[in-house]
């Protein structure tokens, strides 16, 4: 595994909470599913070993390389798509999805200036009447959450005698992000360490704004849904927005 998906599995591998809702939807949709951001494949893999045609999305080489190797290694097939979320214009899939899906706030690290772009181009991908489903952070559990972060314990993966660990330290709310802070650690097999502080920026938007924009680029607003993530971490709103017919 590369540095890249080691970090994304330490630090989101063992989440599951989201993943009975992809299922359900994509149940309901019944065609293919877009992953946008797909990463190393923590949801595109289950997805496609319940049987859904996917259609993952990653513009980082590394994390898009792994997600084809596990893929393989598990027997699985999907189609793994190399791609920039910011320049949505150039995505070219190989069918129309009928649900397209953001987990874990991919919506909210988009750049607020290409939020527009991206949901006229989900509005054109998407067969009439498909789905889009972006989840944004549930921020009035940020402070339960953030409350239970001093007693819960770091994030740890071993592998190839390497000792991985990731340690939430705080979320910072600005005015326009959040920032949240993780201490980075690894040790060798031969015991030497090495730290370092990982920030991660999410461009803070409501349902209500998401919801506004959806419609000025064509789509409409279909429902909201809940994640709950338990108490150590902020609850999710999945937002659905549906294509015209």
């Amino acid at each position: 595994m590369t540095a890249p998906a080691i970090w994304q599995d330490v630090e989101f591998g063992s989440y599951g909470a989201d993943l009975p809702l992809w299922v359900e939807l994509a149940d309901a949709a019944g065609g293919p599913v877009l992953e946008l951001g797909a990463g190393a494949g923590r949801v595109a893999l289950h997805l496609a070993g319940h049987g859904h045609e996917v259609i993952a999305v990653e513009h980082d080489p590394e994390l898009a390389a792994e997600l084809e190797r596990e893929a393989e290694r598990r027997g699985i097939t999907l189609s793994v798509i190399g791609g920039d979320l910011a320049s949505a214009g150039e995505l070219q899939l190989p069918a129309r999805p009928a649900l397209a899906i953001g987990p874990l706030h991919l919506i909210q690290i988009v750049d607020t200036a290409a939020r527009a772009p991206l949901l006229a181009r989900l509005r054109e991908l998407l067969i009439p009447g498909g789905t889009a489903a972006l989840t944004l952070v549930d921020e009035s559990t940020l402070l339960s959450a953030g409350a239970a972060s001093s007693q819960i314990l770091p994030d740890m993966r071993e592998l190839d005698g390497w000792v991985y660990s990731s340690e939430p330290l705080w979320v910072q709310v600005g005015d326009r992000a959040l920032t949240i802070r993780r201490l980075r650690e690894r040790v060798s097999p031969d015991g030497e360490m090495e730290r370092a502080v990982h920030d991660e920026i999410l461009h803070r938007v409501d349902p209500e704004t998401l919801e506004r924009e959806a419609e000025e680029a064509g789509l409409q607003p279909a429902g909201r849904r809940q994640i709950s993530s338990g108490a150590d971490e902020a609850d999710s709103i999945v937002v659905l927005l549906e294509s015209p017919r």
